[in-house]
């Protein structure tokens, strides 16, 4: 569930050190963004980790948290060599490598676990993110649709197609099957994540809508529909979707940290902490809640313990966009804009898409004096479609010096 208030979270910051340089937008929240989750677990292929596995992959966090990215291959290479069907590691190992970067060795690892675990969604939404980085448009279409329903697949799927140049065919497709075959929820679900994709979040409420309407006991829809009604702004009823979710599955992960971020976006946070810390019970990893509690202790004033958090997010999942976001707005805040432009930096190139990375980039560009950096990731910004975030690029662009 991405909350939209903090979705241009520099802005208030611009304002405080910059005088005017937000002049004439409106004002967003400060603080940093959340992070939300679909209805996917986190080994979908259902291959079991192998014994030792997770003291393994602890150590080799420990070790990536430390700046040792070598020493955590060095552990994980001759193990996963020796386990293939630990699932985790594997991803792991992977993960490191395309954070170094090192694609090819990231491809590898990768292409191993779908040969052992042919289902695994995670992994084939790495695989999608890999080749969408190395512009292999087909191959990534190809993978985030094995993806799918993962978390990243849909948003990837619409930025791979827009790079194919046949997204209104794409779009055609997901129309027509839901005429074809009017009751499947699969259907209205893709079509309702691709349209949410676009930020076209009434169509994707109403695309959601039906699949609550021919699933009302399943939880997945009501899901969804949270998350719109949240881009809507309609917190109230993605609350009361997310609590009907619950009462039919007390154990959904997802349901559970999207439950605490709706407490967060009404600012309630003593009723928003307990649904987090229980997600984290669920998902000891799970990047969403690990960013959720973050962005708590950036409220309470606790940077540092914050930036610990959204560092672990990163390390369990590198492929996600808001442990940088916040990450990078953390170091802007406290004015270390060498590390807030590292940040965002690798959070656009695993998500270069992503409207709010180019935003505060360009931020942290016009704070240093920039000008022509911060002009080109406005422009970038402006080009993602995102609604708030377009309005307060282009307040900014229209103070900027001419070119």
């Amino acid at each position: 569930m991405r909350l939209l208030r903090h979705l241009v979270v520099a802005a208030v910051l611009v304002a405080s050190i910059s005088g005017p340089a937000i002049a004439g937008s409106p004002p967003p929240s400060p603080g940093p963004t959340t992070a939300s989750s679909s209805d996917d677990a986190p080994n979908a292929s259902g291959v079991a980790n192998a014994s030792g596995g997770a003291g393994i992959i602890d150590a080799a966090r420990a070790k990536v948290a430390n700046g040792d990215a070598k020493g955590a291959i060095a552990d994980l290479v001759p193990y996963v060599a020796q386990h293939p069907d630990d699932v985790a590691a594997g991803r792991l190992l992977g993960d490191i490598y395309f954070r170094i970067p090192d694609f090819a060795k990231a491809e590898r690892v990768w292409k191993a676990i779908i040969a052992v675990a042919h289902d695994d969604r995670e992994t084939h939404s790495r695989l999608g993110s890999l080749y969408a980085a190395e512009d292999r448009v087909n191959q990534a279409i190809d993978e985030f649709q094995k993806s799918l329903p993962s978390r990243g697949g849909y948003a990837g799927l619409i930025l791979a197609h827009k790079r194919a140049g046949d997204l209104p065919q794409y779009l055609n497709t997901l129309e027509y099957a839901t005429v074809k075959t009017p009751f499947d929820v699969i259907a209205w679900t893709n079509l309702g994540q691709a349209r949410r994709a676009l930020h076209q979040y009434e169509a994707a409420f109403q695309a959601f809508n039906h699949a609550v309407g021919i699933m009302p006991n399943g939880c997945a829809p009501r899901i969804d529909i949270a998350n719109v009604l949240v881009d809507l702004h309609r917190v109230d009823a993605a609350i009361d979707h997310l609590k009907v979710c619950l009462e039919r599955d007390p154990h959904s992960y997802p349901a559970t940290v999207n439950l605490g971020e709706a407490y967060l976006e009404k600012n309630d946070l003593a009723v928003a902490r307990p649904y987090l810390d229980r997600a984290l019970t669920m998902r000891p990893e799970g990047t969403e809640a690990l960013v959720d509690i973050g962005y708590i202790y950036d409220l309470q004033g606790d940077w540092k313990t914050a930036v610990s958090y959204y560092n672990r997010a990163i390390r369990s999942d590198p492929l996600r966009p808001e442990a940088y976001i916040d990450l990078g707005y953390d170091y802007n805040e406290h004015r270390f804009f060498p590390l807030a432009e590292a940040a965002f930096l690798k959070g656009i190139s695993v998500a270069s898409d992503d409207g709010r990375l180019h935003y505060l980039l360009a931020v942290t560009y016009n704070l240093q004096g920039k000008i022509e950096l911060a002009r080109g990731e406005y422009h970038q910004a402006l080009a993602t479609g995102e609604p708030d975030v377009a309005r307060a690029a282009r307040a900014e662009l229209a103070l900027l010096p001419p070119a």
